[in-house]
C-alpha cells in the first residue's frame, strides 16, 4: 500500500489545468522503493505521470513495464554550478546596459519576449504526443510571469535592457539559508542573440548573488542545448549532476481497473 507520506508523485494542479488532463509528477530519490512510481499511479489515477530521477537510474522501469505501462524517456536535464566564495573576483558587471528587477509594468513585454524566445524550444513536454505545442509555450509564459509579476517569497526576476527595451531576462529562486541561488528560467530575445547580452546578464547575477552572500549559483538546461552550456563554462560554471525525465501515459483501461489497496 502506498501512503501520502511515501509517495513520490503528487497531483499537479497547474499542469492539469494547462493541458486539460490529470497530471501527477514528482522526483524519485534513493529512498524510493523500486515500484513506488507504479504504486503512486495506482493510487492517484493520473492520465499522465511525470517523474525525474538521477540520470541513468532505471530502478522504476521494470515495475512500470510489468504493469503494462510504457515509460517514455522525455529528456535529460543537466545542472551546472559555480561556488560564490568571497575570494573570487573578475565577474563584476561593467556594461552599458541596465539590469534591474522586473515590475508589473513588464508583464506584456516579458510575455512577448518569452513567446519569441521559447517558440520551437524542445523540452520534456514535446516528447509526449498528448500535449499540444501551443499549451507548452504558454506554460513558459505562465512560469515566467509567476516569477516576475506574481513572485512568491524567494523568487526574483531580472531584466536586461538596452535603450530602455527588454532584451533578456532571468528568473531566480533563492534558498532562504543562502546556500544557493538558482536561475530557473532565462532567455534572450532571438532578434538580439549573439551580442553577448546573455553573458553579461549571467556575469551580473554571479556578482550580485556573491555580494548577497549566497554560497553557489546553479542553473539547468536540456542536455542537447550545447550553446548555452558553452557560455556557462566560459563563466566558470561546471557540470554538477543530471536528471532523466520520464512520462507515463496511463491507458484508460488501466485507470478503469481497480488496482488500489483495500
Amino acid at each position: 500500500m502506498t501512503t501520502e507520506t511515501t509517495r513520490v508523485l503528487r497531483d499537479s494542479a497547474v499542469e492539469s489545468r494547462r493541458f486539460g488532463l490529470r497530471i501527477a509528477r514528482g522526483i524519485v530519490d534513493n529512498s524510493a522503493k523500486p515500484d513506488q512510481v507504479r504504486n503512486d499511479i495506482d493510487a492517484l489515477r493520473p492520465d499522465i505521470a511525470i517523474f525525474r530521477c538521477a540520470a541513468g537510474d532505471r530502478s522504476q522501469i521494470a515495475a512500470l513495464v510489468s504493469a503494462g505501462l510504457v515509460p517514455l524517456h522525455a529528456d535529460t536535464l543537466v545542472y551546472y554550478r559555480i561556488a560564490l566564495g568571497e575570494s573570487q573576483v573578475g565577474d563584476r558587471f561593467d556594461g552599458d546596459a541596465a539590469i534591474d528587477p522586473a515590475t508589473t509594468d513588464d508583464e506584456q513585454v516579458l510575455a512577448a519576449l518569452v513567446r519569441r524566445s521559447f517558440h520551437g524550444y524542445r523540452n520534456h513536454y514535446h516528447a509526449n504526443p498528448l500535449l499540444p505545442a501551443d499549451a507548452i509555450l504558454e506554460g513558459y509564459v505562465e512560469w515566467a510571469l509567476d516569477y516576475a509579476i506574481r513572485p512568491a517569497e524567494g523568487q526574483q526576476t531580472w531584466v536586461y535592457r538596452t535603450d530602455g527595451e527588454a532584451r533578456s531576462f532571468a528568473t531566480c529562486r533563492l534558498d532562504p539559508g543562502r546556500s544557493e541561488a538558482e536561475i530557473v528560467l532565462n532567455a534572450t530575445d532571438p532578434a538580439w542573440a549573439g551580442r553577448g547580452f546573455y553573458s553579461e546578464l549571467l556575469r551580473f547575477l554571479i556578482g550580485h548573488y556573491r555580494m548577497m552572500g549566497f554560497a553557489a549559483l546553479v542553473i539547468s538546461t536540456q542536455v542537447w542545448n550545447y550553446g548555452v552550456q558553452r557560455v556557462w563554462a566560459r563563466a566558470g560554471l561546471v557540470i554538477d549532476h543530471a536528471w532523466d525525465t520520464y512520462h507515463v501515459n496511463v491507458p484508460r483501461s488501466f485507470l478503469e481497473t481497480d488496482r488500489r489497496c483495500p
